[in-house]
């Protein structure tokens, strides 16, 4: 059995795991032995019966053993790329394949330690259609992903390559900005549009953006307070500038 593919197993598993695996390999080594005994016999006794019989053996032997063979090799291939898919969806999203949440977190956890050594603060704007389930039960679903898509697409024009946007679910999306203030923040954040408009079909109707900063204090340790800050945060108002006294509201 791979190791890697039993440590991979729950602790009530791995006894029936190894039960099955000794019991392959018993049969295994069973068939070994029948076919030893019996190409002995061919060769101690040459016959065409014998002959027949041996070679009977070796072909079941082959194809049995064979496929029991390349059944594992299957196995084992679509675990490992079950596992890697598992493994990558952790950190993206199911929406357009962007960093999610867990992303997000990991990034706190590697950029955190950084800023308070080198004192370089860094913010997180959190973009939102808070209404979009009133703009799904009053426009329906393909409006509203409409919405949510025309929001990701602005995001993504504005959004530095050194910098990262992510997705936290639903219609909320997290830009960090690295080696910025709250005050220069507000340059990124006069780039984004109070709304985005999407085609009803007939006309052109805005939905609103929602908009939540903060920036790091250098104190908090936990990445998870870092998130839950920014999105317990006052929204702001349109073209209203981030202020440090936000960071208490």
């Amino acid at each position: 059995m791979n190791a890697t593919h039993e440590q991979a197993l729950s602790p009530d598993e791995r006894p029936a795991a190894r039960k099955w695996h000794a019991i392959r390999v018993a049969a295994f080594v069973g068939w070994g032995v029948v076919m030893a005994l019996v190409a002995a016999e061919a060769l101690r006794n040459p016959s065409r019966s014998s002959t027949i019989l041996a070679a009977t053996f070796g072909v079941l032997f082959v194809l049995v053993n064979g496929n029991l063979l390349l059944m594992r090799w299957l196995g084992h291939r679509n675990w490992r790329h079950m596992s890697a898919k598992l493994h990558g969806s952790a950190y993206i999203s199911e929406y357009q394949n962007l960093p999610n949440r867990n992303y997000v977190l990991a990034e706190l956890r590697r950029e955190m330690p950084r800023a308070r050594a080198h004192q370089s603060p860094f913010v997180l704007i959190q973009l939102s259609l808070e209404n979009i389930e009133e703009v799904r039960g009053r426009r329906g679903d393909e409006f509203a992903d409409r919405s949510v898509h025309a929001l990701v697409e602005t995001l993504k024009r504005l959004t530095r390559s050194s910098d990262f946007l992510a997705h936290l679910g639903g219609a909320r999306f997290c830009v960090m900005l690295v080696d910025c203030t709250l005050e220069q923040s507000y340059i990124y954040l006069k780039r984004v549009p109070g709304n985005v408009s999407v085609s009803d079909g007939h006309n052109m109707l805005d939905v609103p953006v929602t908009a939540r900063v903060s920036q790091y204090d250098m104190e908090a340790l936990y990445a998870t307070d870092v998130l839950r800050d920014l999105e317990e945060m006052r929204p702001l108002r349109r073209r209203e500038q981030p202020r440090m006294d936000s960071l208490a509201a």
